[in-house]
């Protein structure tokens, strides 16, 4: 299912003229760059007012990133547009959030291809960063969006439960998958720590 180009104009349209002017029109399809052209000239804008390369921005905040790390990235969320749905936004909102926290970042739209077996079935917005900041990529995510999302979800859940239901349920029960998956990453990360300096001894 294709994206409807009034979405993509109410995407466009959404966006910043400094948002906008990042955007690289090579890497739409045919029918979103039709769209991003329209919004352009819309606003009169001059593509010698667009900002330097992200690449760079982030040279100057200390990040070792390959120039070419697009060809090789990673992808620490992705958004799918069902339909009567229009995750664009929330896409660029994870966007914005890892560039605010110095991690280069790239939107990359996956319309479904009828030829492609492989092909996603409905419209996919793909958050791309550098493979070496993945990890760090989901953990800001999960800070900054998923995990204030989810603590809505359960403020919700707790309002509707009975009194008893509700003084049944402990956050230390309630919450031990996460604890566990805390302990485990943090042994994870220790352990091969432990064996590289092993290893150089």
């Amino acid at each position: 299912m294709q994206v409807a180009p009034n979405e993509l104009r109410q995407y466009y349209s959404s966006l910043s003229d400094e948002m906008l002017l990042e955007i690289d029109p090579a890497d739409l399809t045919d029918a979103a760059r039709q769209c991003y052209q329209s919004e352009f000239a819309k606003r009169g804008l001059s593509p010698d007012a667009a900002p330097p390369p992200a690449a760079d921005e982030h040279a100057e905040a200390g990040l070792e990133v390959e120039p070419d790390w697009l060809e090789h990235a990673a992808c620490p969320c992705s958004f799918t547009s069902v339909p009567g749905s229009n995750h664009a936004p929330d896409a660029e909102r994870a966007r914005e959030v890892l560039l605010a926290a110095g991690i280069p970042c790239h939107l990359s739209a996956i319309s479904p291809d009828p030829r492609n077996e492989d092909s996603p079935r409905f419209e996919e917005y793909r958050v791309l960063v550098p493979a070496s900041l993945n990890l760090k990529a989901i953990s800001v995510l999960d800070q900054e969006i998923f995990n204030a999302d989810l603590e809505a979800d359960w403020r919700t859940h707790f309002a509707d439960l009975p009194d008893e239901d509700l003084r049944a349920l402990h956050p230390e029960v309630i919450c031990a998958g996460l604890l566990d998956r805390v302990e485990r990453l943090t042994r994870a990360y220790n352990d091969e720590i432990a064996r590289r300096r092993a290893e150089r001894a």
